[in-house]
């Protein structure tokens, strides 16, 4: 059993990672089954093998650390995907400045857009003239698969590709007709599964600060993109 308490009191150094721990845990009961049996060859020499109440003990020993272990990967988890869905929201801003001051669409008018796009799709963020160039590409092609109804206001998060468990989508706090997008945009990130990928729901508009909320939605289900630019400052 001495390589079972090596292996706990190397727990907190080893274990960052949510696959790490899975990798752990099995190693563990391999390793408590494997001293097991051997332990139970020795005393089935002797007293017949180990009682009940000792591989009880050894059961309970490793749901206990399984129970104190998961929770703070999972925190860890989620807290890792708000900081990228935080840094979306960044790159779209970032993009969307870009295309308003150096008027990259060429309409000899300083716009925002409130299209992601694709390749040869013009006045997007992937395509501002629709010169299907990847070098005229202000954000690249994984925000493609990331986008729900493209162009129009998002309501569930429910995109082929969603980047770190989240969707981007045009906030209904804009509008998306020409005079609107001469002065403002808005995107919003919301989670494909509340409470398990990201807790918050983020947005961000024309004055460049990251808003956020809690979502109201129950835990698995998806985000329904409820951050909105009178929310509280996020960060980023």
């Amino acid at each position: 059993m001495i390589s079972f308490f090596i292996l706990v009191l190397c727990l907190r150094l080893l274990l960052k990672r949510e696959e790490e721990l899975k990798g752990f845990l099995l190693s563990l009961r391999l390793t408590l089954l494997g001293d097991l049996k051997m332990a139970a060859r020795e005393q089935k020499k002797t007293e017949g093998g180990f009682t009940l109440i000792e591989l009880l003990v050894v059961a309970t020993i490793i749901g206990i650390l399984t129970a104190l272990v998961v929770p703070n990967l999972l925190k860890a988890r989620i807290s890792s995907n708000e900081a990228n869905a935080r840094k979306l929201l960044q790159t779209l801003r970032d993009a969307e400045y870009e295309y308003f001051e150096q008027d990259l669409n060429g309409n000899g008018v300083r716009d925002f857009t409130n299209l992601i796009g694709s390749s040869g799709v013009e006045d997007s963020l992937r395509d501002p003239r629709g010169t299907g160039d990847e070098e005229d590409a202000l954000i690249d092609s994984t925000f493609e698969d990331a986008v729900v109804n493209d162009g129009d206001t998002a309501n569930e998060a429910n995109c082929p590709a969603p980047k770190a468990g989240y969707c981007v989508g045009w906030s209904g706090d804009v509008g998306s007709d020409p005079l609107s997008l001469q002065g403002d945009f808005g995107w919003e990130a919301s989670m494909i599964s509340a409470h398990t990928v990201g807790r918050k729901d983020f947005s961000i508009f024309a004055d460049k600060v990251i808003k956020c909320t809690v979502t109201s939605q129950p835990s698995g289900s998806p985000g329904q993109f409820e951050s909105t630019r009178s929310d509280p400052d996020c960060g980023g």
